[in-house]
């Protein structure tokens, strides 16, 4: 394996309803992911709280926001960010562009 490839699944997840800091209260999904890299092995949660305007489908969707997920971690760890540097993720997750582009 290549000395930066990281390998990453999902590990588990919780659907909810999340507080936001204006006191009201978003759906989303806590998603629990495994990073490794070589032996070593770490364990990232991210919240992954749906938009406003995500469609029935977006939010039905639990492959595609766990994708999204994903990718966010993959940005993050090309950006110089490393699981042992302790950070709160929280992302957004709106609609594909490609149901954007279908409208």
């Amino acid at each position: 394996m290549p000395e930066s490839q990281w390998l990453m699944r999902i590990e588990g997840s919780l659907t909810a309803h999340f507080n936001e800091p204006d006191g009201s209260s978003r759906p989303g999904i806590m998603w629990t992911v495994d990073l490794k890299h070589g032996e070593e092995t770490y364990q990232v949660m991210v919240k992954g709280l749906l938009a406003d305007d995500a469609t029935p489908e977006t939010r039905q969707n639990q492959v595609y926001q766990a994708e999204t997920v994903m990718q966010y971690l993959n940005d993050q760890l090309s950006s110089g960010w490393h699981p042992k540097q302790e950070k709160e993720h929280t992302i957004y997750i709106g609609n594909p562009l490609s149901s954007a582009s279908a409208a």
